[in-house]
C-alpha cells in the first residue's frame, strides 16, 4: 500500500476520532499549525498519533453553496514531513486543489504526489515537506485586503482616478471605490462578493487595469465613460476566510433588492448619487469564479429578456472576441434566475446589459493575464461603436 492510500485510510480513522482541539492553532514535535493571519481559517485542529487533524466547515449554518475555504501556516520546529488530515463538512474535498507558498505571496499548485483524496471525496491527506521556513497551505492563493489596499493606493496616485471609501462593512472595514472622470454614461465593475473566488478577482484586476491603461483605446473610452470600480465588496469575509458570506451571515449576491447588508446598501447609495449627477449606467460586470477550468464563463440576459438589446450587446461583444482570437475558449450562457443577485437587479432596475463574469477555479493566472485584456478591449470597442 502506497503512502497516499495509507494516508487516506489514516484520515478516515483520525478524523472520526478527533476531539475538539485548539481554536486557531495546534502543534506537535515537528511543527506548529496556525491561522493567525488575514484569510487564515480552519474550524478545528487537533493532533492524533503525530498527525495533524483538521476539520473544515463553513462560517455559519446558513451557507448553502459549498466553497470550502481553508488557509493555514506550518512553522517547522525541525526538518521533516508534516502529515495533515483534512475532513470537510458540507463540501467536496476536491472543489479546490491545495495551493502552497513559501512566503504567503507567491503560490503554486501542490504536487499530486503530496495529496491524497478519499474515495468519498470528503477528506484530503497532505504531506508537507518542512525545512526551516514556514509553509502556507490554502485552498486558493491568498488575495487579502492588503492586495486591494496596494491596488487602490496605486490608482489614487493617478490624477484621473478618484479613490474613496464607498461605505463600511459590518465590521467597519472600508469598501473602496475608484472612479474616473464625470461623463453622462458610466460602466460599473463589482468584485469579490464571495471570498474564495480568487480567480475572479485576478480576472477583474487584469480587466480593470486594461480599461485604465495608458493606451489610445482606453483613453478614448475614459473620455466618454465614467469607469466605476468596486473591487472588494466583502472585506470582512475575505479577512476572516469565509466560504461565502459577509460578517452578517449573508450571501451578498442574494442581497440585491433586499439590501439588508451595509455592503450592498453602499452600492445602492452610489447608484443614487449617479442619478443625482445625471449619469446613466450603461453596463454592469460582476466578477466571480466557477468550478470550470481554464475558461471564462459569462451569464447574460436571454434574447427574450426585455427588448433583447442586453443579449444582443453581449452576443456582439463575444463575437468580436472570437473574430480577434479564435483559440480563446470561453462560454456564453444566457440565463434567467429568480434570485436577488446583482445580474438580475441591475437588469431589472436599469434595463442594461448586466453580466456575471466568471473564471475557472483552477485557471492558470498567466492565462487570465492574457485573456482578460482581450475581453476588456473588445468591450470598450463595442461601447464606443455607433
Amino acid at each position: 500500500m502506497g503512502w497516499r492510500a495509507r494516508l487516506a485510510v489514516a484520515a478516515a480513522a483520525g478524523l472520526a476520532s478527533a476531539a475538539a482541539g485548539a481554536d486557531r492553532f495546534c502543534e506537535n514535535d515537528l511543527a506548529l499549525l496556525d491561522t493567525q493571519f488575514e484569510g487564515g481559517a480552519f474550524h478545528r485542529c487537533d493532533v492524533r498519533d503525530g498527525k495533524f487533524v483538521i476539520s473544515i466547515r463553513p462560517e455559519d449554518s446558513k451557507v448553502e453553496v459549498p466553497m470550502p475555504w481553508y488557509a493555514f501556516r506550518a512553522s517547522p520546529k525541525r526538518p521533516g514531513d508534516a502529515v495533515v488530515l483534512m475532513g470537510f463538512v458540507g463540501a467536496d474535498a476536491d472543489r479546490f486543489w491545495p495551493k502552497v507558498s513559501l512566503d504567503g505571496t507567491n503560490w503554486q499548485r501542490m504536487s499530486d504526489r503530496s495529496v491524497a483524496v478519499s474515495d468519498d471525496n470528503q477528506r484530503l491527506a497532505l504531506r508537507i515537506p518542512l525545512a526551516e521556513a514556514p509553509v502556507w497551505i490554502a485552498s486558493q492563493r491568498l488575495l487579502t485586503t492588503r492586495f486591494y489596499d496596494t491596488w487602490t493606493l496605486s490608482l489614487a496616485e493617478r490624477s484621473d482616478v478618484a479613490v474613496r471609501a464607498l461605505g463600511r462593512s459590518v465590521h467597519g472595514r472600508p469598501i473602496p471605490v475608484a472612479e474616473t472622470g464625470n461623463h453622462p454614461q458610466a460602466v460599473l465593475f463589482i468584485g469579490r462578493q464571495h471570498p474564495p473566488e480568487v480567480t475572479g478577482a485576478l480576472t477583474m484586476h487584469a480587466f480593470v487595469d486594461t480599461v485604465l491603461a495608458d493606451t489610445e483605446l482606453a483613453r478614448s473610452f475614459r473620455d466618454t465613460f465614467t469607469v466605476i470600480t468596486v473591487p472588494l465588496l466583502n472585506p470582512d469575509g475575505v479577512a476572516a476566510g469565509h466560504w461565502r458570506h459577509n460578517a452578517g451571515k449573508t450571501d451578498l449576491n442574494r442581497d440585491w433588492g433586499p439590501f439588508r447588508q451595509p455592503e450592498t446598501r453602499s452600492v445602492r447609495a452610489l447608484l443614487a448619487d449617479l442619478a443625482e449627477r445625471g449619469i446613466a449606467l450603461r453596463l454592469m460586470l460582476d466578477f466571480h469564479a466557477t468550478q470550470l477550468t481554464e475558461t471564462h464563463l459569462f451569464y447574460t440576459q436571454r434574447p427574450q429578456d426585455g427588448d433583447g438589446t442586453a443579449h444582443a450587446f453581449a452576443a456582439d461583444w463575444f463575437e468580436r472576441v472570437r473574430k480577434r482570437q479564435r483559440d480563446l475558449e470561453f462560454i456564453h450562457r444566457p440565463s434567467k434566475s429568480e434570485s436577488a443577485n446583482a445580474k438580475n437587479y441591475f437588469f431589472t432596475r436599469y434595463a442594461i446589459p448586466s453580466i456575471t463574469y466568471e473564471t475557472g477555479d483552477e485557471t492558470d493566472p498567466a492565462w487570465i493575464e492574457a485573456a482578460a485584456p482581450v475581453f476588456a478591449e473588445e468591450m470598450m470597442r463595442k461601447l464606443l461603436s455607433p
